[in-house]
């Protein structure tokens, strides 16, 4: 049969886990940015025919484009953070 090992307390090194960021107002108008350019695809694939250029191409392209790209960006944004050495000084 396997020997089960036993794990030491304290023989693993803690982790400093870094602290939660709080969203900033960067990130805020990033995701209003986003909200717009859904609302001008919906607003575009409503004013034309069901056939029009606008309702298939452009309307989709802008509502792709706003869920995708922009709201998943206005999520994930985070400012760069300068070094250390910078920050003694």
């Amino acid at each position: 049969m396997a020997k089960v090992q036993k794990r030491r307390k304290g023989s693993r090194k803690q982790q400093a886990l870094p602290e939660a960021e709080l969203p900033q107002r960067t990130n805020y108008m990033i995701l209003v940015a986003g909200v717009v350019v859904i609302i001008i695809g919906f607003l575009v694939m409503s004013a034309g025919d069901a056939v029009s250029s606008l309702s298939v191409t452009i309307a989709p392209l802008l509502l792709f484009i706003g869920f995708c790209v922009i709201v998943p960006a206005g999520i994930m944004y985070r400012k760069k953070n300068k070094p250390a050495e910078a920050k003694a000084e």
